[in-house]
């Protein structure tokens, strides 16, 4: 290890100067004018009587040597206010559902992982879709986008991209359910690696500025995740401009499935807690909205000066996950009824003596 400290040094300064430049970066796009507003005060917003939900999903996994196991379940917990407090928590379908047991066959190591990702997915959105038909919230929030990401549509030809189509429709199925009972629908990306905003400024802004230090500012934002933009430009309770999900919706891998639904998908970005990382908002909706769902999300986001996420949120992802030990459990009783035989033998990975 010792011989690694020189190298970790030079990563660490290499860090820290790419991080500098950033905040020059920052500095410079703040005191510049332009037609994109990179930065608005977050409107404070009477939550009193409100309805506010969150749904979160929790799921563990296993791979035998003949068939793949997948435990998972949804949790939709709403929050009711009253004069600005909580005086009532309920739980879509209970505080502590039973989970649901996914068995696969055969599948593939690229299947297998989109298989994960869509049993998921669908659990919640599952879920999802009874709490706004039985609870009737104001608000719903997802955990992550509203939008399922490009890498978790299969193929055509692959065994799963049917379940991905079923998925779709039930996204779909939450749309039209949100949208008649006027229930404002959003996601919330915790830890967003997206780009789409360093793109809007690099095309909207600096390429607009004669400065002799654009050329080396635009090279440092090809490299920079919006996230890391916008830590150093936002303050606490300031958000960005909206912004379309996709530009090119009906190329979009995954957008191009939502037909109609495409044109009312918008993001914006906001800083919740002083010290955390600017949070992502995905919504649907006209992209007026932004701001009341921003001023919604804030009022209710942690206190906490290093973590921002909305608190309805937080207990959904208590209440939806699950160990290890819930998978470990099957296994022991389904070994237990069958034998030892070759189709549950554990992963050679899993049971190196070594």
């Amino acid at each position: 290890m010792n011989l690694l400290i020189p190298k970790i040094q030079e990563i660490a300064e290499r860090i820290s100067k790419i991080e500098g430049k950033r905040k020059k970066l920052a500095d410079f796009l703040k005191s510049v004018k332009s037609d994109v507003k990179l930065s608005e005060k977050v409107e404070a917003f009477d939550i009193s009587d409100m309805k506010i939900s969150a749904v979160d999903g929790g799921i563990v996994k296993r791979s035998l040597h003949g068939f793949d196991f997948v435990l998972a379940r949804g949790v939709g917990v709403c929050f009711c206010y009253k004069n600005g407090r909580i005086y009532n928590v309920d739980y879509h379908p209970g505080k502590m559902p039973t989970p649901e047991l996914f068995v696969m066959e055969a599948l593939s190591d690229l299947d297998w992982v989109h298989t994960t990702s869509i049993v998921r997915q669908r659990t919640e959105i599952k879920t999802a879709i009874g709490l706004v038909e039985k609870l009737k919230p104001d608000i719903l929030l997802l955990d992550g986008s509203i939008i399922p990401h490009y890498q978790d549509r299969p193929a055509k030809g692959s065994k799963v991209h049917e379940s991905y189509e079923e998925m779709i429709s039930l996204y779909k199925k939450l749309f039209e359910s949100c949208l008649l009972r006027k229930v404002m629908l959003a996601g919330v990306v915790e830890d967003s690696r997206g780009t789409k905003f360093c793109d809007i400024v690099n095309e909207h802004v600096l390429s607009k500025v004669s400065h002799a230090s654009v050329s080396d500012l635009r090279k440092i934002l090809e490299n920079t995740r919006d996230t890391n933009l916008l830590y150093w430009i936002l303050q606490e309770g300031e958000r960005t401009d909206v912004f379309p999900y996709s530009d090119k919706a009906k190329e979009h891998p995954v957008m191009k499935d939502f037909q109609d639904f495409s044109e009312k998908i918008h993001s914006f970005y906001m800083k919740t807690a002083r010290f955390d990382r600017p949070i992502r908002i995905d919504f649907l909706g006209e992209k007026e909205q932004a701001g009341k769902f921003a001023s919604i999300v804030f009022s209710i986001s942690s206190h906490h000066s290093g973590y921002g996420i909305p608190s309805v949120l937080i207990e959904a992802d208590q209440v939806a996950k699950l160990a290890e030990e819930d998978i470990d459990n099957i296994y022991e009783q389904i070994l237990t009824q069958t034998g030892s035989i070759p189709s549950i033998f554990r992963l050679r990975r899993d049971m190196r003596p070594f």
